[in-house]
């Protein structure tokens, strides 16, 4: 959601008499010209069977002219067709006003730069040789690693988590860090991509389960920076753990490692009053056009195990020649989040980054004034992602900066 939209009007329109409000002078005013009346949501919806809803952001004025056309007469249309004034094509795209309309992509932006990466051929057949390797091992990746979810799962639920050797201090640090403060890490199942790393994990007393035939195409090194080809690597490697844990019947907390709790978030996740949805995101805070609608964070959700979400994380799988593509499962889930909402109804949560409790590193960088109540105790979140850094190095950083960080220097690198 965009900054102000709670503020903003709702033009709501109707087919049929019948599907106005009760009230007389409001339905008088919608069927008439005169003045709009303004009325509560639940008024104004009160007749309706069903309802078409149509998400749009309100440009800058000063720089775009937006317009909306409502088109009868067709099929039901359940996606938004993006029309714009351009020039040229994908990243050479440029707005200009005396060209046609013409549809574009949604990922374009209002300079004409198209963000969505179409994948080329070597990434096609690197994801085609993955999942060859997949299928061959399906069916005993499966048998093993229920054995070990039948052993671990809480209220049929687990924590689910991946790291390679580069990553792996900031594993090292998750565990120090929720034992310091009282949790259990029973449940938590660990999928490294190396050795070194399930040697590490398993040191921790954590649950693992490696597949060197999975994980393979995933390098030992760290990133170097975001959205490098090691950092979407990794991102297919998330993939292919939530997939596995979700298809066989279990409810997972994923979440990267740059993560420290505060609260037990299962605890929130597990309450009655958040029991409407089949996923909840944390709110990623940016708001780029490539991650529209949502701006769901991928480093930090709750998915509850049912047809459809099993679904989105089979499509998720085949999309992995996308991931390479846009070096970043983020992108590419929120992409088919909004697509499996419309298509089996898949209920989505995203946990607003103005609500205080399941913070990130969007409050770290953009509210300090957040960040100065959580250090002075004034605030006590479920958790915190220190996401939005450049790499490892500045993860680190910011998490001894703000007395996140449990480790001692002679303990990184090495082997718990």
């Amino acid at each position: 959601m965009s900054d102000g939209a709670e503020k903003e009007d709702v033009l709501m329109l109707y087919n049929e008499r019948k599907a106005m409000p009760n009230e007389r002078s409001l339905s008088r005013a919608a069927e008439y010209d005169g003045d709009i009346p303004h009325t509560t949501a639940k008024e104004a919806t009160e007749n309706c069977d069903s309802m078409s809803v149509v998400f749009i952001k309100n440009p800058d004025s000063r720089k775009i002219g937006q317009c909306v056309a409502l088109v009868g007469g067709q099929y039901q249309g359940y996606h938004v067709q993006r029309w714009q004034r351009l020039i040229g094509e994908g990243p050479k795209g440029k707005t200009d006003r005396s060209a046609p309309l013409r549809v574009t992509s949604r990922m374009t932006n209002g300079a004409g730069y198209d963000e969505f990466l179409l994948p080329k051929k070597e990434l096609v057949e690197k994801h085609q040789g993955i999942m060859k390797t997949y299928f061959t091992y399906l069916t005993k990746i499966r048998e093993d690693l229920d054995a070990i979810l039948k052993k671990i799962a809480v209220n049929n639920s687990v924590v689910v988590m991946t790291v390679n050797k580069g990553q792996s201090d900031l594993l090292m640090n998750f565990a120090c860090s929720a034992r310091a403060r009282g949790f259990s890490l029973d449940n938590v199942l660990v999928f490294p991509t190396d050795i070194f790393s399930k040697d590490l994990a398993e040191g921790l007393g954590l649950a693992t389960f490696y597949s060197h035939e999975l994980m393979e195409h995933v390098p030992e090194r760290d990133s170097k920076r975001y959205g490098d080809g090691t950092f979407g690597a990794i991102m297919l490697a998330k993939v292919i753990c939530v997939h596995l844990v979700n298809d066989l019947g279990y409810d997972l907390l994923f979440q990267d490692v740059d993560i420290s709790w505060y609260k037990n978030p299962f605890d929130f996740f597990h309450s009655a009053e958040n029991s409407g949805f089949d996923m909840y995101f944390q709110d990623d805070g940016n708001r780029q056009q490539r991650f529209a609608p949502y701006s769901a964070n991928s480093g930090f959700y709750f998915v509850r195990s049912n047809d459809r979400s099993k679904v989105l994380f089979r499509s998720m799988m085949y999309a992995g020649d996308l991931i390479f593509a846009a070096r970043s499962h983020q992108q590419v889930l929120i992409q088919l989040l909004s697509e499996h909402n419309s298509l089996s109804g898949l209920r989505v949560k995203v946990l607003s980054r103005d609500d205080s409790e399941f913070p990130s590193g969007y409050h770290y960088n953009m509210r300090k004034d957040y960040m100065k109540q959580m250090v002075r105790g004034d605030k006590t979140p479920y958790m915190f992602h220190m996401c939005w850094t450049l790499n490892r190095d500045d993860k680190v950083a910011y998490m001894k900066q703000m007395g996140m960080w449990y480790l001692k220097d002679n303990c990184v690198g090495q082997k718990a």
